[in-house]
């Protein structure tokens, strides 16, 4: 047989070459390799280290103005402003106990006796005590002097003082104390400048609380320092406090750091963020030369930065416009993290590779030949495999895609496993954005706890279901007839998937909503014409007999004014009853102007006592020289009264309700605005609460028709009243509260119509 050996030579050695070819082939594409992989997982480390030094720089923005609120919060105090004894100390502590882990080491309060100022309340780590020198030359103390800094935070110098053998930096923070607040012992506030607040803060204890613990890779940290090139941190402890610029080569004098100090210089301190590589001469204890990554970014500290008014997301696209103070923030690893862990890699992936491609190749030899006898058989069944599946995908993604219905597949866990078109389109996300993300992605938290509980009762129970309900999708109520069917997996029994169906049913459900609501405002027509009847009898006898005694009254006596109030608040009692009907019907009225600063000033008279007693503090400021507006004065009082009481019962814990009467400028018409620092609406209910009986208060505290008469009131009247929330339930950062904008026709405009 020689030719079947020639023939088996020629294979052997063909065979060979390939081999010895693939793997010098594949040496040459691992170094290329190699290099590119060192590029992209160095660019991916630097830009991993940049997310570190840009998150702990905001931490560090945000700490301090954490510490600025905490300085407001504290120097808003009765205890601190009028210095009660004892309790200056005691609200000191409670503060100082959580300032210090930040860096605060001491609070001081400098009490102003006219021009002097000799003498301070301090806190520190010895405990409470009392400093008498002259502090009337403190930068701080003349800033805190000038009226147009009340309110403001002032931000001192960065000092370095001594302490445990290195330079310590450290920064005053204070603001101007003025006696505005009341208590039980101050029942009134003076407004006047009392002194100065100040926090003592050590820099390299408050960046080190953000930066000790960063870890780039194993072993890599994080240093920071001022606007002038002092380290405020470093783990190095003995270069705090040192020039950036001369620390490191007083330590190695051998090594040129020229590379990281013009980084420092033309980078760093220009604003700058970015990364790159130096060379440096130690490492946490490990002392040689070595290249370091860096990546290099700023925080923001100026207490007036203009950008600390922006959200976040507007401080992403547009900068930070004016901010000249910064504090730059690095984050350093060797580089022989990265590439050693590469090159280990890419030996044992060379190894490997030779042994696969080697194995390959021997079974490919062997496979060969049964491969050629049934291949054609088998693309034959494969290609009418396919042409099956592509025809029954194709029928299914027609029904289903262009179905109506909201049409998705869920796991047990509430992720999403499919979506049709209708689901994207009633989500804003792409069908193929919605698969993996989960149930509380898409929906609020009582939503996605409801959707959740009947996937899982599908999967426990076997069983399909149908149910109607309510939900909230991108700040809309829909109502959805929602069927969930358990899909089960190949043994029959156990469930994999659940298929849900939706169907929108909100315009429907809003007619029968409607349906209920004219019933229910028939229902009322009904009642308010027979409690009228009843009660305006009683009222009659009463205002009659009111008048009997009034004609042998002296006017000039109390017991005549006690009794014109009695007549005036039966009246009132007369048309509240009369209003009652407003749902049923709108009665006709004669032209009236009523003056809304009397009308407001009357209601105030009767809830003075109230708000007193609920703690609510009133800033009042009625404009004069209001036209008067159209409408009954009644009614109007009416109104005023259910959205201060309204106010009131939004503060439990007390706060403060401002009232102003104004000239619209956009619209020329009379303008009350009522302004309280309330728990806030909700977004979920802004658009109910002016529909009849619509109530978030307990069952006896509120009928729901204190809104949505006041809202019937103005309008009849040619007016408009709207307003404005903020509410913690809604995640509005700073302060919560309502504003309500009630806006009437003046007397010269009612008069054109």
């Amino acid at each position: 047989m020689p030719m079947e050996k020639i023939v088996f030579r020629r294979l052997l050695t063909g065979l060979g070459i390939l081999i010895i070819g693939l793997l010098a082939l594949a040496f040459i594409l691992g170094i290329l390799s190699l290099k590119r992989t060192q590029e992209i997982v160095s660019d991916d480390f630097q830009q991993q280290q940049l997310i570190l030094a840009k998150a702990t720089a905001r931490q560090i923005e945000d700490g301090l103005a954490f510490l600025r609120r905490e300085l407001r919060i504290l120097a808003y105090s009765p205890a601190i402003q009028y210095l009660e004894d004892v309790a200056w100390a005691n609200r000191m502590k409670v503060s100082f106990d959580e300032l210090s882990k930040m860096g605060v080491v001491v609070i001081e309060r400098i009490d102003f006796n006219g021009p002097a100022a000799d003498k301070a309340f301090v806190l520190d780590a010895n405990g409470p005590h009392l400093l008498r020198q002259d502090f009337a030359t403190a930068p701080e103390v003349a800033w805190a002097r000038d009226p147009a800094n009340r309110g403001k935070i002032y931000q001192g110098p960065i000092t370095l003082q001594l302490q445990g053998g290195h330079q310590a930096p450290s920064m005053i923070m204070a603001t101007p104390v003025y006696e505005e607040s009341v208590d039980e012992s101050h029942p009134r506030a003076t407004g006047n400048l009392d002194g100065v607040l100040l926090f003592r803060i050590d820099l390299s204890q408050f960046t080190g609380h953000y930066c000790a613990n960063i870890r780039s890779g194993r072993t890599g940290y994080c240093w920071v320092m001022d606007d002038k090139g002092t380290f405020l941190y470093h783990p190095e402890k003995e270069f705090i406090g040192e020039d950036a610029f001369t620390a490191r080569g007083q330590r190695d004098p051998a090594i040129s750091f020229a590379a990281i100090n013009e980084i420092q210089k033309t980078k760093m301190l220009k604003g700058e963020e970015g990364t790159a590589t130096y060379i440096s001469g130690w490492h946490r204890g490990v002392i040689r030369k070595m290249e370091k990554f860096v990546a290099y970014t700023n925080a923001h500290v100026g207490a007036a930065c203009p950008y600390s008014h922006l959200s976040r997301a507007d401080i992403d696209a547009h900068g930070r416009p004016g901010c000249k103070e910064i504090w730059p923030v690095a984050v350093v690893a060797p580089t022989d993290e990265v590439y050693g862990t590469i090159h280990s890699l890419y030996v044992r992936q060379f190894l490997i590779q030779g042994i696969l491609i080697f194995a390959l190749i021997c079974a490919a030899a062997t496979v060969i030949y049964y491969e050629s006898r049934w291949s054609v058989e088998l693309q034959a069944e494969v290609a009418r495999t396919t042409a099956d599946l592509a025809r029954s995908q194709k029928q299914y993604k027609s029904v289903v895609e262009n179905a109506r219905d909201l049409i998705f597949l869920v796991d047990e866990a509430g992720a999403f496993l499919s979506a049709n078109t209708a689901m994207a389109r009633v989500f804003g996300i792409p069908a193929a954005g919605i698969v993996r993300k989960k149930v509380a992605d898409l929906l609020s938290g009582e939503d996605a706890e409801a959707m959740l509980s009947w996937v899982q009762e599908a999967v426990h129970s076997r069983k399909s279901s149908e149910i109607k309900a309510a939900m909230r999708i991108k700040d809309r109520i829909f109502w959805f007839s929602t069927h969930v069917v358990p899909i089960f997996g190949e043994d029959g029994r156990s469930v994999e998937q659940v298929l849900v169906m939706a169907r929108d049913i909100t315009d429907r459900q809003q007619m029968e909503n409607q349906m209920a609501q004219t019933e229910k405002l028939a229902s009322l027509g009904t009642l308010a014409a027979g409690v009228a009847h009843e009660i305006n009898n009683p009222v009659g006898v009463m205002l009659g007999f009111t008048e009997l005694l009034l004609d042998k009254l002296p006017p000039d006596g109390k017991e005549h004014e006690m009794l014109k109030t009695i007549e005036r608040q039966g009246l009132n009692a007369k048309r509240i009853v009369e209003n009652l009907m407003t749902f049923a019907r709108q009665p006709a009225k004669h032209e009236e102007f009523t003056d809304i600063n009397r009308v407001i000033d009357n209601v105030l008279a009767l809830v003075k006592n109230n708000l007193l007693t609920k703690k609510v503090d009133l800033d009042l400021r009625l404009a004069k020289g209001l036209p008067r507006v159209r409408g009954d004065a009644g009614e109007f009082q009416q109104v005023f009264l259910n959205l201060i009481n309204n106010a009131a019962a939004a503060m439990p814990n007390g706060g403060k309700l401002t009232v102003i009467t104004k000239t619209n400028p956009y619209n020329h018409m009379v303008e009350a605005i009522l302004a309280d620092t309330g728990t806030g609406i909700p977004k979920k209910y802004a658009d109910r609460i002016f529909v009849p009986f619509f109530t978030t208060k307990k069952v006896g505290e509120g009928t729901g028709l204190g809104l949505a008469v006041s809202y019937a009131i103005v309008n009849k009247y040619g007016g408009a009243i709207r307003f404005e929330s903020r509410a913690a339930e809604d995640g509005a950062e700073g302060a919560t509260g309502t504003t309500f904008f009630v806006d009437l026709q003046p007397e010269y405009a009612a008069a054109q119509a």
